[in-house]
């Protein structure tokens, strides 16, 4: 029969709140599975934390310490010395640095007070083109040097552009278009064709990253609107990812009342603001050229009677605009570059990021642009 772990001498190493807690839960008795359910985290997260510490324990009574941080990565490394007379000890410094350091991380939303807002005739909308956050492009095939933290920089930086340009509406409405990753899974091929893809990053780090660009939207947002409302669109090339970005951020935000995360799994997604319909899709299925149809059928019984019909969709990375059956049909670009494909290929395009302000009995009333040029040299 094996012996039960000793997971109360872990205790004395740990160095976060949550890895105090898990170890506690273990040593009183409690499996990895049972303390997984207790703290409402993957059994992963605590296996990982008690690798962590029994690293850390080892590391330390062999005389190497390593200062981690509130996720448990190590920041410094350094072997112990002998502490000299009224010399503090190095425990001591430890515990006074990670104080200092270590930041609370919030695990969900709350609701705040909402700002004061001019009007509740104006709705705000963010149309977030092809993001392919994830990409590598290299200047030596592509037109530039591209990574993942370029991207999500580029995106973050729109944002404060584009949102302190825009009017303080009641609403706003963050339309992601699709193909915000750029890569599916970790085989770093297109989900459909498996053609191969240049990814810059582990996939998880990919996910991770979207996950905060989209939250910096929402949390930008949240200063100058009372409702943020939240459509991820599924792409060609992220049709299960971006399940993963919704799920998280409507867990996140599900107790704050302010953000609404329409997490549908419909390819399209219609939404009405006065006498306007806002249709909103990627764009691969249905193709453009069917969409009035499409809107037509589907909004026939309520929506159909609104003067004025958008339908915004991304995935062809070019701006284009046409009108049938008087449904405004539009694509947007993306603020990403081409990867070594799309240059080969032929294909150009600029690259921004645009905000439509709808006025409930008029439409569209004004637009706001804010492309690459201006959002690295704001």
């Amino acid at each position: 029969m094996a012996s039960t772990p000793d997971y109360s001498s872990l205790i004395p190493f740990c160095i976060t709140e949550k890895e105090t807690a898990y170890i506690k839960s273990l040593s009183g008795g409690k499996s990895q599975g049972q303390a997984a359910i207790e703290h409402s985290v993957a059994r992963a997260t605590i296996s990982d934390a008690v690798y962590r510490v029994r690293l850390r324990r080892q590391k330390q009574q062999s005389g190497q310490s390593t200062l981690y941080n509130e996720a448990g990565s190590p920041s410094a490394t350094w072997v112990k010395g002998q502490a000299q007379k009224g010399q503090r000890s190095l425990q001591d410094v430890i515990d006074d640095t990670v104080s200092a350091f270590n930041e609370k991380v919030k695990i969900k939303s709350v609701s705040t007070k909402a700002p004061k807002v001019k009007t509740k005739d104006l709705l705000a909308c963010i149309c977030i083109g092809d993001s392919h956050l994830g990409m590598l492009a290299t200047s030596d095939h592509a037109l530039e040097n591209h990574t993942l933290k370029s991207g999500c920089k580029d995106l973050t930086d729109a944002a404060d552009r584009i949102i302190e340009a825009i009017p303080a509406t009641e609403e706003i409405l963050i339309a992601q278009l699709g193909d915000f990753y750029h890569v599916d899974s970790s085989l770093n091929q297109t989900p459909q064709n498996s053609n191969p893809l240049e990814a810059d990053y582990r996939f998880s780090k990919i996910i991770q990253s979207g996950i905060y660009v989209l939250r910096y939207f929402i949390e930008k947002a949240l200063t100058k609107h009372k409702i943020v409302r939240v459509r991820n669109v599924s792409g060609n090339h992220d049709p299960h990812s971006h399940v993963a970005l919704s799920c998280a951020l409507a867990t996140f935000y599900e107790s704050n009342k302010r953000v609404i995360i329409e997490d549908s799994p419909r390819a399209m997604y219609y939404y009405r603001f006065g006498n306007n319909l806002i249709g909103i899709t990627h764009g691969h299925m249905p193709r453009p050229d069917k969409l009035p149809a499409v809107m037509a059928v589907d909004c026939a019984e309520k929506d159909w009677e609104c003067e004025f019909k958008y339908c915004w969709h991304g995935h062809i990375h070019t701006k284009r605009s046409f009108e049938s059956m008087k449904v405004i049909v539009e694509s947007f670009r993306t603020l990403a570059p081409g990867d070594a494909w799309t240059i080969d290929s032929g294909y150009r395009s600029g690259r921004e990021l645009q905000a439509i302000i709808l006025h409930k009995d008029f439409g569209e009333i004004e637009r706001h642009t804010a492309g690459i040029k201006r959002v690295r040299n704001g």
